[in-house]
């Protein structure tokens, strides 16, 4: 039945994450919905007919607090040294980029981030970190981490192009944000950890660009 279970879930999650990266979009608007459907109302019909879970079983919830803050501690430590090498060593800089219009503008700036980076954290989070991590948990335990580490790499490499190295902060704290999931049992710390590493992350290539 776990086997059975593996690969239902495995195949519904690859076709998501195919459907979402070849659905055409335009703007960041569509891009939204787009992912709103594909990463948040997908998988919650498909727990519906087939899982029937809670869905507060998927991190949605407080969770252990003291081992969130904890993990999400040495997380942002460990991320903070990656990116400092990314940032001094390699060509990074050269690649990763933010929205011209929030380059100059202050507000802008804080618009953009509280509003799509928010919206784009929440939405992997629960999709990567609640959904795939958590339903793969009964069955793989630990290695869950890992799985969907692997999993939102296949996307990246699916979507492909220039676009991959807008992935990166995300990709690189996959698997530290599978951890800090995975030990609080919630994805409000993971969240609040990817969310501060991407506004970290675009405020100090906007001062290399001022």
């Amino acid at each position: 039945m776990k086997y059975k279970e593996i690969v239902v879930i495995l195949f519904f999650t690859l076709v998501s994450l195919f459907m979402y990266a070849i659905f055409p979009v335009e703007n960041s608007f569509q891009q939204v919905v787009v992912m709103l459907f594909f990463f948040v109302v997908f998988p919650l019909l498909f727990n519906k007919l087939f899982l029937k879970r809670k869905v507060e079983s998927y991190g949605l919830q407080i969770g252990d607090w003291k081992k969130g803050l904890l993990w999400t501690f040495y997380s942002l430590i460990l991320i903070g040294l990656i990116f400092f090498v990314s940032l001094n060593y390699f060509s990074f800089l050269k690649n990763y980029s933010v929205p011209s219009y929030v380059v100059n503008n202050f507000g802008n700036f804080i618009l953009y981030e509280f509003t799509l980076v928010v919206l784009f954290v929440a939405i992997y989070e629960f999709y990567f970190r609640g959904f795939i991590l958590f339903v793969f948990e009964s069955n793989i335990k630990h290695w869950t981490i890992l799985a969907q580490a692997i999993l939102f790499l296949i996307l990246v490499l699916i979507i492909g192009g220039e676009s991959i190295y807008q992935f990166f902060p995300y990709l690189v704290f996959a698997p530290f944000a599978g951890v800090v999931a995975y030990k609080s049992r919630s994805i409000i710390y993971s969240s609040i950890a990817q969310f501060i590493i991407i506004f970290v992350l675009d405020a100090l290539i906007i001062k290399t660009l001022s």
